[in-house]
């Protein structure tokens, strides 16, 4: 080889990587425009699981019980809470029968096949005296818990909520005489003891609650929702707003007497207890007694306050029908509608999409970040843990990509927004144009999670907005 060759090869070959690496640089080079949907809020009904207006249905369980199983397995299937009372008394002197158990088991499969979430509070009385229908020991009680759970906790998936401690008139914990404080911490220790930590718990009043956890402090964001005792002992309320107390709730105003350290307090300081302890767990119940404490502006203040998540849909009438002839007047779309509806549609969680952006600086970059703004409006936060997932779905094929997001909604608190945050790795889908979609799913019912926005959820969940990737600019 001449020395006039090698000076060529010399020119041409450094040109030439230079061509090939440019080539290798253009295909890996992408070019991204992403087009967000204009997202409105809605004030639509949605029907969600966990949350809003409950049904009582109530069950003697005896040996000679037959229940009408059929019409409940009838029932649209979908979400929704019902409450279901089964009442023990016929067992008041001995332990639960193999019959008795086989019924209980048989109405809890009807109602998971309908989709319900179940609240279960198991009692002796439904006339308001105990006398003569609970059992005189209160080691019966705890034979009849141990026996109990090990029926529900083969639906862990679909009860939600386990209410009281079986004692007590209409099971609301008070009137009995085996309730003194140390059987109280007995009975809650047990049944945290043999239920599902999945399943929630709860008591009458929030001395109660801090009575049996010993602390006058709630759980905190690093110990909540661990399965433990303070973790899952939530509130049911059925004396709510029926006076200045909730109806002995509450300790009279001004009032000294303490009858333990963890005692009643007074109605401001327990409302405030209550907005700590119920960021991490349930408080519902019913309304009672029209009066002055139930009048609407009163109780949005003090069910918004307390994150009142569920609520008995027929009682009292007096007290909903007085919030459906009220109306709500607020600076934002809600205004005019009328109390009733507006509670119904704040009880609990509710999830409005607020925007989403994608960032993305420069066409060397390997990853866009696609930041999603979600903002919770309810009263409450969801206390049991979602799935929220991105989806893109291309265009033209059809084919789906999901990226897991790695978010605790159980942690977003009313009036509160976040931002979700998904990396994608750009480069790892094929160009063409996609369209983003948030979805959120319950794993335990498998319901998609509806939100409050103006737009219907489709298959792959709310669409955000398109994304286009091309390997050259347009």
């Amino acid at each position: 080889m001449n020395k006039k060759t090698l000076r060529i090869l010399l020119i041409l070959i450094p040109c030439f990587l230079l061509l090939a690496g440019a080539v290798l640089l253009c295909q890996k080079l992408r070019f991204v425009t992403y087009t967000p949907v204009l997202m409105d809020e809605s004030t639509g009904e949605l029907s969600n699981p966990y949350i809003g207006f409950y049904q009582i249905h109530g069950y003697l369980l005896e040996d000679t019980a037959s229940f009408d199983l059929a019409h409940i397995q009838s029932l649209e299937y979908g979400p929704g809470l019902v409450l279901l009372q089964f009442n023990l008394q016929q067992y008041a002197t001995a332990p639960i029968s193999d019959t008795g158990l086989t019924l209980l088991d048989q109405v809890l499969a009807a109602w998971q096949s309908t989709g319900r979430q179940l609240i279960v509070r198991f009692l002796y009385d439904w006339d308001g005296d105990v006398r003569d229908k609970e059992p005189a020991s209160l080691s019966l009680v705890l034979e009849h818990m141990t026996q109990t759970a090990q029926v529900l906790n083969q639906y862990a998936s679909c009860v939600y909520i386990l209410q009281g401690v079986y004692l007590g008139a209409w099971g609301e914990m008070h009137s009995s005489p085996l309730l003194d404080e140390k059987s109280l911490i007995t009975l809650l220790t047990h049944l945290a003891q043999v239920t599902d930590p999945r399943i929630y718990l709860a008591v009458r009043t929030p001395a109660q609650w801090r009575t049996v956890t010993r602390s006058d402090a709630p759980p905190s964001q690093a110990s909540a929702f661990d399965g433990s005792l303070p973790g899952r002992l939530s509130l049911y309320n059925d004396g709510m707003l029926g006076s200045v107390t909730d109806v002995g709730t509450y300790a009279e105003p001004g009032a000294s007497e303490v009858p333990s350290p963890f005692g009643k307090w007074d109605r401001q300081q327990e409302i405030a207890f209550q907005d700590a302890l119920c960021a991490y767990v349930p408080n519902g119940g019913e309304v009672i007694q029209d009066n002055p404490w139930n009048d609407f502006p009163q109780a949005l203040a003090d069910l918004s306050a307390t994150h009142v998540s569920y609520l008995n849909s027929q009682y009292d009438r007096e007290v909903l029908d007085k919030w459906e002839r009220t109306a709500y007047h607020g600076n934002d779309l809600y205004d005019g509608m009328d109390g009733l509806t507006y509670l119904s549609r704040h009880l609990g969680y509710r999830y409005v999409l607020r925007g989403s952006s994608l960032d993305w600086a420069s066409p060397l970059r390997e990853e866009a970040t696609c930041t999603i703004l979600l903002e919770n409006t309810g009263f409450s936060v969801s206390y049991r843990p979602f799935d929220v997932t991105l989806v893109l779905e291309q265009t033209d094929t059809g084919e789906l990509f999901q990226v897991p997001l790695s978010t605790d909604l159980r942690l977003l608190s009313p009036g509160r927004q976040t931002s979700l945050q998904a990396a994608l790795a750009i480069r790892d889908y094929p160009v063409g144009t996609y369209t983003l979609s948030l979805k959120i799913t319950d794993p335990a019912s498998g319901f998609r999670i509806y939100l409050a926005n103006d737009m219907e959820q489709g298959e792959n969940g709310y669409a955000m907005g398109t994304l286009s990737i091309r390997k050259f600019p347009q």
